[in-house]
């Protein structure tokens, strides 16, 4: 692998000490090796349970805190603080398969520039057992913008199965804090109309977890509040 860009692996974390150690081992567990582990506890009320997992990894990771404002403020503390060349979220009840960074760098190695890269990833339940297996077959061919935004509309892509560079950032700007739900199809929209595209790796490389707790399952009003705004910015990109 001749092009081995660094990877800031960032897990947004409030009140994550029920996964937060197995979220942050899988990402410690990458075959590739050039990466940072970032943890953002996004003030947990906790009674520092959340705190206290993190700091027993030492210098193993960067441990940032903050006063709680939702994951996009998490997920941008993170990216103002990475120093890697790409950007990949593991959220804190999620799962990283030990060589999801590595095969897709490798497919950096094919296309580089002005590109995102996805790979599928298996639903897990509370317990870490898989109840949904990937099985959609991704097309075989890089996806120019306009297709990539086409895709990622319809099929709907989960934010942990990306990696990004941090070029889009740039370019875009940061996750829309005004969302806590649907920050991170906003964001995707973005990034495909400013003119990156998207290869895939066919793959799984994320266990997606489910469970009673977490904001996709509690937030449906927040959805309906996110949609609406949404809406309105994007009619603003467009035009």
């Amino acid at each position: 692998m001749s092009y081995k860009p660094k990877v800031s692996i960032i897990i947004p974390a409030y009140n994550a000490s029920n996964y937060l150690e197995e979220a942050i081992n899988s990402a410690l567990a990458q075959t590739y090796d050039n990466i940072e582990v970032l943890v953002i506890n996004d003030g947990s009320k906790d009674d520092g349970a959340t705190r206290q997992i993190a700091l027993s990894y030492g210098d193993k990771i960067r441990y940032f805190e903050k006063e709680n404002g939702g994951v996009s403020t998490a997920l941008n503390h993170g990216i103002k603080h990475m120093t890697g060349e790409y950007f990949s979220w593991l959220s804190h009840d999620d799962l990283y398969l030990k060589n999801k960074i590595q095969m897709q760098v490798a497919k950096l190695n094919e296309y580089r520039e002005n590109v995102v890269v996805y790979c599928g990833s298996n639903t897990i339940d509370k317990d870490s057992k898989i109840i949904r297996e990937n099985t959609t077959a991704f097309p075989d061919a890089v996806l120019a913008p306009l297709e990539a935004l086409q895709y990622v509309t319809e099929k709907g892509m989960g934010g942990c199965a990306f990696l990004i560079p941090k070029t889009a950032f740039d370019k875009v700007g940061l996750f829309d804090e005004n969302l806590r739900y649907c920050q991170d199809i906003f964001m995707w929209w973005k990034i495909f109309l400013a003119g990156f595209s998207l290869v895939f790796c066919n793959e799984v490389g994320v266990l997606s977890r489910v469970h009673a707790n977490q904001v996709t399952q509690t937030g449906a009003t927040l959805y309906h509040h996110d949609a609406q705004y949404i809406g309105e910015r994007i009619v603003e990109e467009f035009a």
